[in-house]
């Protein structure tokens, strides 16, 4: 059975999605929980010992990936067609 349908409302624009340098994560705890967990809990786990450095760029490629998946969630499929 086939229900097709013109869809005669305005769409919405699309959203800007916000910079990296103004992102917000959707929850807090998760993502400060992810960030302790990559920064320390898998270098400790196999004995690494972070310097101040490293533990700087761990964070940065850390919340870049977080912020690019919450990005990629956000994407509305419909969109595309």
């Amino acid at each position: 059975m086939q229900h097709e349908f013109e869809d005669y409302r305005k769409k919405r624009p699309p959203e800007e999605p916000t910079p990296w340098s103004q992102w917000q994560p959707e929850d807090p705890l998760r993502y400060l929980l992810v960030i302790v967990f990559f920064i320390l809990g898998i270098p400790f786990l196999f004995g690494y010992i972070p310097t101040p450095f490293g533990t700087l760029w761990q964070l940065i490629i850390i919340d870049y990936w977080m912020y690019m998946r919450a990005q990629a969630k956000k994407i509305d499929i419909d969109r595309f067609d």
